[in-house]
This record gives structure tokens, C-alpha cells and sequence, in this order.
């Protein structure tokens, strides 16, 4: 009992260090290459190094202040780069791996990755998929994880447990649902062309689930041959397209639908190593059928009004700006029936409404809720019933879902409006103080690749002083601020440090040496201040020293009160409620204009194309890591002047 105890622990503990899935992001730093990995909720040290072939100790070294007790989820490390895991990522590209663990089951894994069974056993043709064996890898294909609702995988379930039931001859096949020529004929270890002539099907898409089919030649049936055998078509019944890289050659796709083969692969991990991948538009897998405009549209609000018996204003006030754009939204003509459901970020609280609440069970659209860990309980719902989900604000990092669409600007796009300021035509200075936000200079310096990059201390003892960092974040030699600022090269200043004090000391001084150089009529090179938005909620830093040094922001929402429409917005918020509206409120009305109008017009693939700017923030959706999420940012540039600049 006890072995069996400790092997099933060392099977857990494995499966938590194989879980860590190495980076395919190349930078380089100081003319070394290192991978940037981001730290997953789960990874450790040691399961880190374990993914990337490298010692714990090789990675602390090249990552200062940085323990194993310290690690946290959302940082980034820097990984020394080895050509095995280079190799080993090309087909990382199209899979991640699912290690077996206690009472999984194949049913189990495709719910958790909301992938269809068929797909699993498809990929996995030598995994015995009745008894798994516990520490087996199982590959997922990432380009069809998030798209099987649990209401298709248990049809599919059933389906395939009532066909068990009905004994066929031997070297026939019942099908099952989501099976397809090409499964078929992988499966029995015969061509596609084969299994056409041997069933005496015309096309792929002839093959139905429930049909009987012959697995091996029978008599009386016809091998392919000719150009009958190379007039191959996907399950679809479509004509395959020619590939692009052997278009000359007439070399056909394979018919695995999103499947890359070797070569391709190879491409893709060169693309991604190299900086020119983009997320692919995904089609929607989920049908959102388009409400009829005489028609009532029934719409759930969700939000954490109260949290431990408090009453959260921020809510409140995103709550009044739905109400505000149900107003306009009726003035266009449409017919809304809202309901609104205080969640208060209790699991238990949303079970209750999920089950019983009338006004959600019959909502055709669910606004919220706000926080990922309370959007978990709502997602099996919305899928189940393919409706869409917006949340207005949270940041999702774990989930995956079809139906979800997240309005909080994706993390990963905020630098791609920087890409003029980190293509090398500015050197890069970062600015170490105290405390640092590693993860800010990070995500900065992984776009920065061409450029140069210099590393300063700084250290205020009643002068501030500068010094070149060392490898291990140690003062060098000091550096005269006046002589480094004067050199012809444009900069780019990132300041990681994060206590307010410091940050305000650094752009003072700055600010104070270019004034100083300036006076005397002296020639310097042209800067600016990459600034942290986490300095806006700084009450110890002055908006002064923005200007003063050009600081340019990346925000996910931009409202200035001087614009026609936002002082329009405020006058009606201010007259219905005394009070002047907040970022929430902004994003309430937002949230509220773009799908119920959406719902009409319908949600389909032409999202992707469209811009919303209800207000004065633009939005645009993307289809990354299994859900919809919105991409844009915007840019604020403080100006000398005493101008902002928005882009």
C-alpha cells in the first residue's frame, strides 16, 4: 500500500514538473540569447529548468534577486538558449502534452482541453485510450483545444458508448461521431483512397456518422487508381488546395485539418524565433445566431456589487453606464430586458443564480462577471447554450472558451504600439533602484532586441548619483549624468524602479540635467521616458516631471474630458446620478453598446474586422489562447509643451 502510495506521489509530483512548457520567445541580451519564459501559476525552479535542460542554478544566475522561494506567476525569466530545446519546441508548436494522472480518462482529458475524443485519439494512435496508463503523455492539439463544448464531448461520449454495444463483423467499422476518412484509414493502417474504394464512397463528406463501414478490401470492391487516387479531398468534401511552399510541384495539404507537418512546423518554430508570427484569425466554432430586431433581446448583468459587505462604487458606477447606453440602445430602436444579479464574488452565490435565476437561464447575452475566478462557474453554462460572455474588465490568464470575450486589453499586445521607440533607433537606459519591476523592463527589452542596451543604479544620498550595473546588479563605476545625456545617441529611459520616491527623484534629475543643458546651449541627444502606467496611481509623482521628460504611457483606456463626446457622456451622467463618471462607467457603456448591438447584426468571423469606439477607446478583437480578446491600446505621449499626444 505504501509503494503504491510514493509512486503515485512521484507520478504527481512529474506531472507538475513536466507541466512547465518551454518558451519560444528568443532575446537577446548583451549578445547573449536567452529564452523569456513566463512564469505559469504551478511552474517552479526546478520544473522551469527541467523543461529548458538547464540547472536552477543556471538560471538564478542570470536572473538577479530572483530565489525559488520568490518566484512568481506573470514574471519572466531569462533561460540560457540551447539548440536542443529549439528542436524539441517544433512541435510544441501544434501540441501541448497532457501527462496521465489518477482517474483520468480520455473523456476526462478532452473535457479539461475542450477537445473532441476523436481529435485525442487521432493524434495518439499508439495510446490504448480504454485504460490509460498513469504517467502517459497524451498530445493535445492547441490549434482545436477550446473549442468542443462539455455538452458535444458527452454526445460524442454517448454515442460512442451505445456504438460499443453493436457487434460488427470482423474488418468493419461502425462510425462514431467525429470520425472521418482520414482517422479511419490512419486507424487500420490503409490509404484514404482505400477506404473510398473499398466503401464505394465518392468524397470524404459521404461518410456519416452511424454508417458501417469496410476496413480492409472485400470482394467486389475496386482499387483506386489513376487520377481517380490523387483527386483527394478534405472531410469536408472539399477539394484540397494546393500548399504554398510546393505549389510548383502540385503537392497537396495534408488532410488533417490546422495539422502541420514536419517541414511546416520547422517554418513555423523559424517565424516565431524570428519575431514574425501573428495570432491567426480563428473562424467561431460556436454558432451565435443573430436576435431579430423586433425581437426582445435578454441580456444578464453580473457584478460584484457587494464584496464581505461592502458596497463596491466602482461597480456601482460601471452598472450605471449600461443603463445609460440601455437608454441610447432603446432610442435606436431595439428592445432589451436587463437583469441584473449581484454575484459578490462568492462561488456559492453564482451557483445559486446559474441554477435558479430566471433572468439568467433565459439570457441570450451575460455581461460579467468581472474576476476570472468567478467566470469559471459561468462558462459551462454559456457553452452548453452557446452564449456569448463579455467581461469588461477581467484579465484572463487561465481559462479558454469560445464563447468568451475579454474587453480588458490584451497584455501581450500593449508594446505593439511601441514598435517605433524599440527598433534600435533609440538605445535603451534602464534605471535600477531599490525595488524593481522586473517584469516591466522584461516585457520591454523582449521587443527591444536590435536595439543597445545600457544599465544604470541609481542611489540618492542628499545627490542622486548613477552607476553602471554589474552582471550581478552591483554599483560600477559612477557615470556623470551631464556627459551621458550629452552623447549625440536618441534614448529611450525605462525606470524600474517602482517605489514613488525614487521614480519621482530619477525623473526630476533628469529632467533638471536637461534643463541645465539646455541653458548653456549645449547639443544632446533627443529622449524619452518609456513610463510604468502604475505611475498614474501615484499620488508622490507629479505630472510635472511627465512633461518635462516626455514620457509616453501605454493605457487600455483613454477618456479625456475635453473631447465632445466624453463631455457629452459626463453631463448626462452628472445630471442622472450628481456624481462624475469613472473609467467603470466608461467601460460599462462600452460593453453594453458594442454586443447588444452585436447581437442583432450577429457575432460571427466579420468581428474580427470591425473597430468599436462607442466613446473614445477603440476596441478590437482577436482570437489568442482559446478566447476573443480585445488588442488595442493606446499611447500618451506628454509633451514638452505641456500637451498629450493620443494615439
Amino acid at each position: 500500500m505504501l509503494r503504491t502510495l510514493l509512486l503515485i506521489l512521484m507520478l504527481a509530483l512529474a506531472n507538475t514538473a513536466w507541466a512547465t512548457e518551454p518558451s519560444t520567445t528568443i532575446v537577446k541580451v548583451e549578445g547573449s540569447k536567452f529564452y523569456c519564459h513566463k512564469v505559469a501559476k504551478g511552474d517552479t525552479l526546478y520544473s522551469i529548468a527541467r523543461a529548458y535542460h538547464t540547472s536552477e542554478a543556471e538560471i538564478l544566475r542570470h536572473n538577479s534577486g530572483v530565489t525559488a522561494e520568490t518566484l512568481q506567476a506573470g514574471s519572466n525569466l531569462l533561460v540560457p538558449y540551447k539548440e536542443e530545446v529549439a528542436a524539441a519546441s517544433a512541435d510544441d508548436a501544434k501540441y501541448r502534452i497532457h501527462i496521465v494522472a489518477q482517474g483520468d480518462t480520455l473523456y476526462s482529458i478532452a473535457k479539461k482541453y475542450k477537445i473532441s475524443v476523436a481529435i485525442l485519439e487521432e493524434d495518439n494512435p499508439d495510446v490504448v485510450t480504454t485504460t490509460l496508463q498513469l504517467g502517459s503523455e497524451i498530445k493535445v492539439r492547441r490549434s482545436e483545444a477550446g473549442y468542443a463544448t462539455t455538452r458535444q464531448i458527452e454526445r460524442e461520449q454517448k454515442a460512442r458508448e451505445s456504438a460499443s454495444q453493436s457487434p460488427v463483423a470482423e474488418g468493419e467499422h461502425l462510425v462514431l461521431p467525429g470520425e472521418t476518412v482520414y482517422t479511419l484509414s490512419r486507424r487500420y493502417g490503409i490509404t484514404e483512397e482505400e477506404f473510398l474504394a473499398y466503401n464505394t464512397l465518392t468524397a470524404a463528406s459521404d461518410l456519416k456518422a452511424g454508417m458501417v463501414v469496410n476496413v480492409r478490401k472485400r470482394e467486389g470492391s475496386v482499387e483506386p487508381k489513376g487520377e481517380e487516387a490523387n483527386d483527394r479531398v478534405d472531410d469536408k468534401g472539399k477539394q484540397r488546395k494546393p500548399r504554398r511552399d510546393d505549389a510548383e510541384k502540385g503537392a497537396e495539404e495534408s488532410p488533417v485539418r490546422d495539422i502541420l507537418d514536419a517541414e511546416s512546423a520547422h517554418a513555423e518554430m523559424v517565424d516565431v524565433l524570428e519575431g514574425n508570427v501573428v495570432d491567426a484569425v480563428q473562424p467561431m466554432d460556436v454558432a451565435f445566431l443573430p436576435i431579430a430586431r423586433h425581437h426582445t433581446l435578454k441580456v444578464a448583468l453580473m457584478l460584484p456589487f457587494h464584496v464581505n459587505g461592502k458596497i463596491n462604487p466602482n461597480y456601482v458606477d460601471l452598472y450605471r453606464g449600461v443603463l445609460l447606453a440601455m437608454e441610447d440602445l432603446k432610442a435606436e430602436g431595439y428592445t432589451i430586458e436587463l437583469s441584473v444579479f449581484d454575484t459578490e464574488n462568492s462561488a456559492s452565490r453564482i451557483s445559486d443564480i446559474i441554477n435558479y435565476e430566471d433572468g439568467f437561464l433565459d439570457a441570450q447575452l451575460i455581461l460579467g462577471p468581472v474576476y476570472e475566478s468567478e467566470l469559471r462557474y459561468v462558462l459551462s453554462h454559456a457553452e452548453a447554450n452557446e452564449i456569448p460572455v463579455v467581461s469588461p474588465l477581467a484579465d484572463v490568464k487561465a481559462l479558454s472558451s469560445p464563447v468568451l470575450f475579454q474587453m480588458q486589453a490584451d497584455v501581450d499586445s500593449r508594446l505593439d504600439k511601441l514598435a517605433g521607440e524599440l527598433d534600435g533607433s533609440r538605445d535603451i537606459v534602464v534605471i535600477y533602484g531599490t525595488s524593481n519591476d522586473f517584469d516591466y523592463v522584461g516585457e520591454l527589452l523582449q521587443r527591444a532586441e536590435a536595439a543597445t542596451v545600457e544599465r544604470l543604479n541609481f542611489h540618492f544620498d542628499r545627490e542622486s548619483f548613477f552607476y553602471k550595473r554589474n552582471a550581478d546588479g552591483t554599483n560600477g563605476e559612477e557615470v556623470i549624468l551631464e556627459d551621458f545625456m550629452r552623447t549625440r545617441s536618441a534614448k529611450a529611459y525605462v525606470i524600474a524602479a517602482t517605489t514613488p520616491t525614487e521614480v519621482d527623484r530619477i525623473l526630476t534629475t533628469l529632467s533638471s540635467m536637461k534643463a541645465s543643458i539646455e541653458a548653456r546651449t549645449l547639443s544632446m541627444g533627443d529622449y524619452i521616458v518609456l513610463g510604468n502606467r502604475r505611475w498614474m496611481q501615484q499620488t508622490n509623482i507629479g505630472y510635472e516631471a511627465f512633461f518635462r521628460n516626455n514620457v509616453l504611457f501605454m493605457v487600455p483606456y483613454h477618456a479625456k474630458r475635453g473631447d465632445e463626446v466624453i463631455r457629452l457622456f459626463d453631463g448626462r451622467y452628472v445630471a442622472a446620478y450628481g456624481a462624475l463618471p469613472t473609467m467603470y462607467s466608461y467601460r460599462g457603456y462600452d460593453a453594453a453598446m458594442i454586443f447588444c448591438r452585436k447581437m442583432y447584426s450577429g457575432i460571427d468571423a466579420s468581428i474580427f474586422e470591425e473597430q468599436f469606439k462607442p466613446l473614445a477607446t477603440p476596441y478590437k478583437f482577436a482570437f489568442k489562447e482559446g478566447i476573443y480578446v480585445n488588442t488595442q491600446w493606446i499611447k500618451e505621449h506628454y509633451r514638452a509643451n505641456y500637451s498629450i499626444d493620443v494615439e
